[in-house]
């Protein structure tokens, strides 16, 4: 026990620092590409720090098969480098214990980033963007913690429950003011659907208020004739990576219910959900890496391929996603090919490395 102990503890240790590096190495990356928009709005620098640090945690869960690989190629290449895996195979410890042992340290630096990437990590990402739309629209366009929209125009305060696409909104609410600030009528429409250049509002619900009296009507469609930008629209919507696993499930059905796009939304729900996999998937590559090692030199080739087989696959479901959403690709084929292919690639390598013996 006190080996295995030994193991994970180098093992996690590798990982923490391999995650610090991709840490500050993405915090400049995000700071670079805030930096044209400090300024925008109420939008100032600390601010665009605070969007980052908050940002962080979903964007590092991305990363995680290659923190995972890194880890495990540093952690097991330290001991074979210090001669350690050596004197413990002298001392009866089995290729069979190290590998197990490799694996339960991974399960639970795997646990540990899932918890964090599907728990924490899209609620703070929600979070920073609704802040930092807010400080860009400077009270032209304000949108809650529960995602409600309010949007200011003219003398137009427009209430909106869901942004669901820039060509449909939903539980909207129009509230009209004089130009003595005084309510002239309101318009709640449960659906407004923008189609051939105009706005048209479904189930609609019209109050008039006169001075000693209102009026209401309902009829079912009519022309919503708010000049609203469609970029403004933007602010409402929720990227996938955003929402936790059993909202953008829910939000999916939504869409499809509705006869608009949800590929994009099913690919990153089966992406997320092979996570892990990828990630266990990694350990397995990163053996073949590792034994046998006995030089700094030899670390650094192997950290090198380790990023390169890190980005390779990074890039891989970068491609297969824009392939669901273009060549209609089914999402759970797109989502999973880039696993099983890199899974087929290590038992390959693991394979051969057995046959020769390398333990």
């Amino acid at each position: 026990m006190i080996l295995e102990r030994y193991i994970t503890k180098i093992i996690v240790q590798a990982t923490a620092l391999s995650l610090l590096i991709i840490m500050a190495v993405l915090f400049l990356m995000l700071l670079l590409g805030e930096m044209k928009s400090i300024g925008e709005g109420d939008y100032t620098f600390w601010q665009a720090i605070l969007y980052i640090l908050m940002r962080l945690p979903n964007e590092l869960y991305q990363f995680s098969p290659m923190l995972i690989l890194l880890g495990s190629i540093t952690g097991v290449s330290i001991l074979s480098s210090h001669r350690e895996l050596a004197v413990m195979r002298a001392s009866g410890f089995s290729s069979v214990r190290l590998i197990k042992t490799i694996l339960t340290a991974a399960l639970l630096l795997i646990l540990f980033l899932s918890l964090v990437g599907e728990v924490v990590g899209p609620r703070l990402s929600y979070k920073a963007e609704i802040k930092k739309e807010n400080a860009q629209n400077a009270g032209q366009a304000i949108v809650t913690s529960a995602g409600v929209l309010w949007f200011h125009l003219d003398n137009n305060f427009i209430h909106i429950e869901r942004v669901i696409s820039r060509q449909l909104l939903e539980g909207v609410t129009n509230y009209q003011f004089n130009n003595h600030r005084q309510l002239q009528a309101t318009y709640y429409a449960k659906k407004i659907i923008y189609q051939n250049k105009k706005w048209i509002m479904k189930d609609v619900v019209e109050t008039l208020f006169y001075p000693e009296r209102t009026k209401s009507r309902a009829f079912p469609e009519g022309d919503w004739n708010v000049k609203i930008n469609l970029n403004l629209l933007t602010v409402g919507l929720v990227d996938p990576q955003e929402m936790t696993l059993p909202r953008l499930v829910k939000f999916a059905h939504y869409l499809e219910n509705n006869d608009l796009q949800a590929r994009e939304y099913w690919f990153d729900f089966w992406r997320r959900l092979f996570q892990p996999f990828a990630d266990l998937m990694m350990v397995l590559l990163a053996l073949p890496f590792v034994f046998r090692m006995t030089s700094t030199t030899a670390l650094g080739w192997r950290l090198v391929a380790g990023i390169l087989i890190g980005f390779v696959f990074f890039i891989s479901n970068a491609l297969l996603e824009q392939l669901t959403i273009v060549y209609q690709v089914p999402a759970i084929l797109a989502a999973s090919l880039p696993v099983m292919l890199f899974l087929l690639i290590a038992i390959f390598l693991v394979s051969r490395r057995d046959r020769q013996s390398l333990f």
